[in-house]
């Protein structure tokens, strides 16, 4: 953190933000200090005490609640006063650190991603024998490295990097279901192993991709469920051993598509090495595949649809 000139009396208010919050508001420096931010938070510094004992804060500030940092079960309170966004502080003037939890202001399954997308796509006419390509970066990285080969085969990408089964699910009906294609392939459940959006079983990833294979279902969308690629581990989650995990999820996976006659996709045994990760010849690191790595998906895939 920067280093400030010394006060009087020194407040810092920080603002909790959540690493999966995005955070795009600029706040003006108020009369009483400024604001400041570094690693995901912000920081109210205060360098003159209001003689109200009343501290009012940017009005575009979403407050959830507040406490001292050191008395984290002492809160103060917060209220709209003559629209003015207040603290009401206590009578003592000492060095404090008072905490504002805020409110989430994220898309948090990045619903306008393909928002303008879809609409182009259903102003024209419904092309036949579309397929809806769901995924996280392993597909939309797809898109970009063969472009040719989703637009040779009328297939259509809705992968967005990092993104976990939930926020997928979240997503399906306006990323899949309006599209009305004739299949859906979802490729999903590597983000959720690595803990992307915190900690989930491995039962439930499997039942976010299985709602995902029944809404589809609901709406004559034929399936085809894809196994998650084999990985050694995580360069941004270092401490998840994803092997046994993926594997794991790989059986339900394959053992649901057999009882609900759906089609599962193994792109798994033909990408991993002896050590159970990505073969590095195909891989641009231990999960992602390279163009190599797409083109021994794409015939995999080319069959799985043609099956069905």
């Amino acid at each position: 953190m920067k280093k400030y000139k010394k006060v009087s009396v020194f407040i810092t208010a920080i603002l909790f933000v959540s690493l999966v919050f995005a955070q795009d508001d600029a706040y003006f420096d108020p009369e009483w200090g400024k604001y400041t931010s570094e690693n995901g938070f912000l920081y109210a510094h205060v360098s003159k005490w209001p003689a109200s004992n009343k501290l009012v804060i940017d009005r575009k500030i979403r407050p959830r609640q507040a406490s001292f940092l050191s008395e984290p079960s002492t809160k103060i309170k917060i209220k709209l006063v003559n629209d003015e966004l207040t603290l009401f502080l206590p009578d003592k003037k000492a060095d404090s650190i008072i905490k504002i939890q805020l409110m989430p202001n994220e898309d948090w399954a990045n619903l306008k991603k393909y928002r303008n997308a879809n609409k182009a796509l259903l102003k024209d006419p419904i092309k036949e024998n579309t397929v809806v390509f769901m995924g996280n970066s392993i597909t939309e990285k797809w898109v970009q490295f063969h472009p040719e080969f989703f637009q040779e085969n009328n297939f259509v990408g809705r992968g967005i990097s990092g993104q976990t089964t939930s926020q997928m699910l979240l997503r399906f009906k306006q990323d899949v279901i309006n599209l009305k294609p004739k299949a859906v392939v979802i490729h999903a459940g590597t983000n959720d192993i690595a803990g992307n959006k915190g900690p989930i079983s491995i039962e439930q990833i499997a039942d976010n991709i299985f709602s995902m294979a029944e809404l589809a279902k609901a709406y004559n969308i034929k399936v085809v469920l894809a196994s998650v690629l084999p990985a050694s581990s995580y360069s941004w989650s270092p401490s998840i051993k994803p092997v046994e995990k993926i594997n794991n999820l790989n059986r339900l996976i394959q053992a649901y598509a057999k009882a609900n006659d759906m089609l599962y996709l193994d792109y798994y045994s033909k990408m991993v090495n002896k050590n159970k990760g990505l073969i590095e010849a195909y891989g641009r690191d231990t999960v992602h595949p390279n163009l190599a790595g797409y083109h021994v998906m794409e015939p995999l895939v080319l069959n799985a649809i043609k099956k069905i």
